[in-house]
């Protein structure tokens, strides 16, 4: 089992608290760290670390704005 480290990033990708995962493979880390994520919508995004290399960076998709044409 290997141990995962997951960041919740806020909308500056400012890693606001982070949950160590054991996961067998890097993908059963990702199932649960996005499901934490679902159940905190305070974060923004989240980060997959293992010692010093990051797996796998994830943001939640903003809703796009509309755009307002300004004819002058």
């Amino acid at each position: 089992m290997r141990v995962y480290r997951c960041y919740f990033l806020n909308e500056r990708d400012r890693i606001e608290a982070y949950e160590n995962i054991e996961a067998d493979a890097l993908q059963e880390a990702v199932d649960r760290a996005l499901a934490l994520l679902r159940q905190q919508p305070k974060h923004k995004g989240i980060e997959i670390w293992e010692g010093p290399h990051r797996l796998y960076p994830a943001r939640r998709r903003r809703p796009e704005r509309s755009r307002i044409s300004v004819s002058g």
